[in-house]
C-alpha cells in the first residue's frame, strides 16, 4: 500500500487502554451507534436536517414522474396532443404514450449508470447542481410543448435528470446519517418522493374541477420544487465518505466537524477514522487480489462495473436492487404510474379522486415505516410486502372475471388502496437499500446498477403497460393483474434469498458477513468481529 494508504489506529476516545505494547486496534465502529433511536436523531440533529433537506428534491422526482403519468389521461392535454379518431373525439396515439414511458426509463438508466463516475470525480455536492440543470431544461421543454415530438424530447431529459437525482441522493443521505437511525433518514427520501407522488394527482384534481381542459398549471407547478432544490444544493456540505476515498482526509474532516463537532462526545479525529479504516480495509483487500496495478481511466471505470456483477459483490449488487425492483414488478406502472388510465378505461367517473386515494396511503406508510424501519428491520417489511402486492394484483385480476357492478367496483377500489399500502412500503424501503447493501468503495456504482435494473424494468412496463390497457391496444384491463401478479408471486422468492437486513449495520459489517459467505436471511442475528470488538471497547471504558 503507499504512504496514504496506512490504517489509522484506534484514537486513546474509544478507551482501549494497556500497558504490554499490542498491535494497535483499528477504529471500525463508532461506539455512539449504540444510542437509541431519539436520542441520536436529538444529538445528531444538523446531519438529520441535511437529510431531510436533500430529500425534499426527492419530491420534485416523484411530483414529476407522476404527473407524467397522469397528465396524459388530461381531456385538454389529449386535445392539445392527441388526433382525431373515427368518431370525432380526440385521442392519444398509443404508440406515442408507449414511447414516453420508455424514452423517460431509457434517459433514467443512462443517467443511473452514467452518473456514478461523475459523481464519484466531481463529488456529490457538485453532482446535485448537474441534475438540477437536466431537471430545469425537461421542464422548460414540458411547458414549451407544441405537440407529441416536443414531449417526447421533454421525456428523455426528465428521465435523465430523475435518474441522476435517484442515483446520487440516496448515497449523499447514507453517508451523511449516523448508523443506527440511517434507516429512517434514508426513509426520508422516500417519504419526501411520495409527497411528490400524492401532490401530482391532487394537482391535476383541482385543476380538472375547475377546468377540465386545463392542464399547463400542473406542469408550470414543477418550478416551485425546482426554486426549493436549489438553495439547498447551495448549502449542503460535500461527504466526508467521498473525501475520504480521495485521500483529502483535511478537507473530509472539516465537513464531518461542520455538520457534527457541536455533537457531545462526538470525537472528529475517531470519527473520521472509522470511515477512513472502513475504506483502507476495502482498498487493503482489493489489492491483495488485483496487486498494485494503475487507477483511473474510463477503462478502470468500466472493470468497476463488471466488478458489481461477480462473486459476493454481485449478491450485493442483487441485495441492492430486489427491493426497488420489487416495486416495479409487483406492479407499479399498473396501479400507480398509469392508474388514471387504468381506473378510466375500467369504467371509474373519477380516475384522479382514486389516485389521489391511493397516494394518501402511500403517504401513510411512509410515515409510519421512516419511523418503524431502523426498530423492526426492512428485510422482513420487503418479503411481507411482494407477497400481499402480490396476492392483491390476483384479486384484481379475479375482479375482472366477473360483470362490473358498483360492489364490484368499490371493492376493487378497496384492493388497490391495499395494494398502494404494501407497494408504497417496497418503494420507500427500496432506495434505502440501494444506499446500503454496497461496498464503500463501490457504493456510487451499485447504487446506479441497482438503480439501473429497476429502471430496466420501468422501460418495459411503461413501454407494454398503456398498450396493456389502452382500448387501441391489447385491452387487457383487469387481465394485466394475472401478469403482475406472477410477477410478484417470483420477486418473493428472489427478496426472500438474497436481500440482507442491513438495519443497524455500518459498511465493516456487511462486509464481514458477506466475505463470511452469511446467507441473507441469516444476517439479521449474526454478530460480526466488529460488534466483538465494539463490544470489548465500551466494556473497557466501564
Amino acid at each position: 500500500m503507499s504512504g496514504n494508504d496506512k490504517i489509522e489506529a484506534a484514537p486513546q476516545a474509544i478507551g482501549v487502554e494497556d500497558a504490554t505494547p499490542q498491535k494497535p486496534t483499528t477504529v471500525r465502529k463508532s461506539r455512539l451507534d449504540n444510542l437509541g433511536y431519539w436520542e441520536t436523531a436529538k444529538i445528531f440533529w444538523k446531519a438529520v436536517l441535511v437529510c431531510n433537506l436533500v430529500s425534499i428534491a426527492a419530491a420534485a422526482d416523484g411530483y414529476q414522474y407522476t404527473l407524467n403519468g397522469n397528465v396524459i389521461a388530461n381531456k385538454g392535454f389529449i386535445r392539445h396532443i392527441g388526433h382525431l379518431d373515427g368518431e370525432g373525439e380526440y385521442i392519444l396515439n398509443a404508440n406515442h404514450t408507449s414511447l414516453w414511458g420508455a424514452m423517460q426509463s431509457l434517459g433514467q438508466l443512462v443517467a443511473m449508470v452514467a452518473i456514478s463516475p461523475v459523481s464519484d470525480a466531481i463529488g456529490r455536492k457538485m453532482t446535485m447542481y448537474v441534475l438540477w440543470i437536466i431537471l430545469a431544461a425537461s421542464i422548460a421543454l414540458e411547458t414549451a410543448v407544441r405537440d407529441w415530438k416536443d414531449w417526447t424530447a421533454a421525456k428523455i431529459m426528465a428521465g435523465i435528470g430523475v435518474g441522476a437525482l435517484q442515483a446520487t441522493l440516496p448515497v449523499y443521505i447514507t453517508e451523511w446519517s449516523p448508523n443506527n437511525i440511517r434507516g429512517a433518514m434514508v426513509l426520508t427520501y422516500g417519504v419526501w418522493n411520495t409527497i411528490g407522488k400524492f401532490l401530482a394527482p391532487l394537482v391535476l384534481l383541482i385543476c380538472e374541477h375547475k377546468d377540465e381542459m386545463e392542464y399547463r398549471i400542473p406542469i408550470l407547478t414543477q418550478w416551485a420544487f425546482l426554486g426549493l432544490m436549489l438553495p439547498i444544493f447551495l448549502w449542503v456540505p460535500e461527504t466526508a465518505h467521498y473525501y475520504a476515498e480521495r485521500d483529502l482526509d483535511e478537507q473530509g474532516k472539516k465537513t464531518l466537524a461542520r455538520i457534527n463537532g457541536s455533537v457531545p462526545g462526538y470525537d472528529v479525529e475517531t470519527e473520521y477514522a472509522v470511515i477512513k479504516n472502513n475504506i483502507l480495509d476495502q482498498r487493503r483487500v482489493r489489492q491483495e487480489l488485483e496487486g498494485e496495478g494503475k487507477t483511473g481511466g474510463w477503462r478502470q471505470i468500466l472493470k468497476s462495473y463488471v466488478e458489481c456483477l461477480k462473486g459476493v459483490n454481485a449478491k450485493r449488487t442483487l441485495g441492492a436492487a430486489a427491493p426497488a425492483c420489487a416495486q416495479q414488478l409487483t406492479g407499479l406502472s399498473f396501479l400507480k404510474t398509469y392508474s388514471s388510465l387504468f381506473f378510466r378505461q375500467a369504467g371509474f367517473k373519477d380516475p384522479f379522486m382514486i389516485t389521489t386515494v391511493l397516494m394518501i396511503l402511500a403517504l401513510v406508510t411512509s410515515l409510519a415505516l421512516m419511523f418503524g424501519t431502523d426498530r423492526f428491520g426492512r428485510r422482513f417489511i420487503v418479503f411481507l410486502s411482494s407477497i400481499i402486492c402480490s396476492i392483491a394484483l390476483f384479486v384484481v385480476a379475479i375482479i375482472g372475471l366477473f360483470q362490473s357492478t358498483t360492489a364490484l367496483q368499490n371493492f376493487c377500489i378497496f384492493t388497490a388502496c391495499v395494494w398502494s399500502l404494501f407497494n408504497s412500503a417496497l418503494g420507500v424501503i427500496g432506495w434505502a437499500f440501494v444506499g446500503e447493501i454496497a461496498s464503500q468503495r463501490l457504493r456510487a456504482r451499485t447504487a446506479g446498477l441497482a438503480a439501473g435494473l429497476s429502471v430496466i424494468f420501468g422501460l418495459t412496463f411503461n413501454t407494454s403497460v398503456p398498450k396493456m390497457l389502452d382500448t387501441e391496444g391489447a385491452n387487457w384491463n383487469y387481465k394485466t393483474g394475472w401478469f403482475f401478479g406472477g410477477l410478484g408471486a417470483l420477486t418473493s422468492v428472489i427478496v426472500w434469498f438474497y436481500v440482507p437486513e442491513p438495519s443497524r449495520r455500518n459498511t465493516a459489517e456487511m462486509d464481514e458477513m458477506y466475505e463470511n459467505g452469511v446467507p441473507a436471511w441469516r444476517m439479521k442475528k449474526y454478530v460480526t468481529d466488529v460488534q466483538r470488538q465494539n463490544q470489548a471497547g465500551l466494556d473497557q471504558d466501564v
